[in-house]
């Protein structure tokens, strides 16, 4: 199993605003895993719900696994119910990969 790194600062204004800035370009790329869908499914939330929150979120972790950099993204849908995505961001892409998502109860 591949050990998980967490970086540990209290702000991620930069990639927050990366991410807000990514997920706002036209033509953007979003990917969503299996266990992304599976989970959003169990949740009731739609694939325009994590789009609509990436153009808005914070970023409120982030995580080494292996070659690839996670971010925790948190915000609101459309209706205001609380939501969060663990993404993966390539910018050079232009494509934000959804690796799973959930209402956030806290």
């Amino acid at each position: 199993m591949a050990k998980k790194r967490s970086r540990q600062r209290t702000s991620y204004e930069d990639e927050g605003s990366r991410l807000r800035k990514l997920a706002s370009t036209p033509g953007i790329s979003l990917a969503f895993s299996r266990h992304a869908e599976d989970e959003m499914r169990k949740d009731g939330i739609v694939k325009l719900d994590i789009a609509n929150m990436l153009k808005r979120c914070m970023v409120t972790k982030i995580e080494d696994c292996r070659d690839e950099t996670s971010w925790r993204a948190e915000g609101k849908d459309n209706d205001g119910r609380k939501i969060a995505a663990e993404v993966v961001v390539y910018e050079d892409r232009i494509r934000i990969k959804i690796v799973t998502a959930w209402v956030n109860r806290k």
